[in-house]
């Protein structure tokens, strides 16, 4: 890993253990949705947390990723991060997403969902966790969207939370593959402690 990453992850790091003083108990069980910032100023904060999903399980994780925190790690270190679009038609409540388009600072926006009544509603971040899935400091982004058979059988309104349920959906022509968006960054794990005392993120 460069110094300058090393850096990067010093700050955040340094600016979560301040924030996470007199943490009061919080829950593992809520779905949070939304980016939340520490440290730094309010247009540029140290680091942000937000809710992500064990794709080997389906619970809840949260990453935290230093502001600027682009990669130059080696390709063997990278692991892929699944980005899965929801349309504004969907029925599943935007609440319980990992990001909506008003609450992150990524995604906002998907045009082939665009029409009457569509729009995005929002999107999980889908991961592996060691030990039963491929974790890396340096994630690929790949976006997973809903294709028209997907609309129309009514894919959209059943939340994809494993590997193995993106691979059943892929199959069954209700989701693109992967498509990759040629962008990587880096964070780590953390906790929904962590997560809680944070700033929430709003456009």
């Amino acid at each position: 890993m460069r110094p300058r990453t090393l850096r990067h992850m010093a700050i955040a790091v340094a600016a979560v253990a301040l924030a996470l003083a007199a943490v009061g108990p919080v829950s593992a069980d809520t779905w949070y949705s939304g980016q939340r910032t520490f440290g730094g100023t309010p247009s540029s904060p140290a680091a942000s947390v937000e809710p992500a999903v064990n794709m080997a399980d389906g619970s809840q994780i949260f990453l935290l990723t230093p502001t600027g925190a682009q990669t130059n790690a080696n390709a063997r270190a990278h692991a892929p991060l699944y980005l899965v679009l929801y349309p504004g038609v969907s029925t599943i409540p935007a609440s319980s997403l990992n990001c909506q388009p008003t609450n992150c600072d990524h995604a906002n926006s998907f045009p082939p969902y665009d029409g009457p009544g569509g729009g995005l509603k929002g999107h999980d971040h889908l991961v592996g966790i060691p030990p039963t899935g491929d974790f890396n400091v340096a994630w690929d982004v790949y976006a997973i969207a809903f294709t028209p058979q997907g609309f129309a059988d009514g894919a959209i309104n059943t939340r994809i939370l494993t590997e193995s349920a993106l691979d059943a959906a892929i199959a069954a022509g209700d989701v693109t593959p992967p498509i990759d968006l040629h962008f990587a960054f880096n964070c780590s794990m953390t906790s929904v402690a962590t997560y809680v005392k944070g700033t929430p993120f709003s456009l």
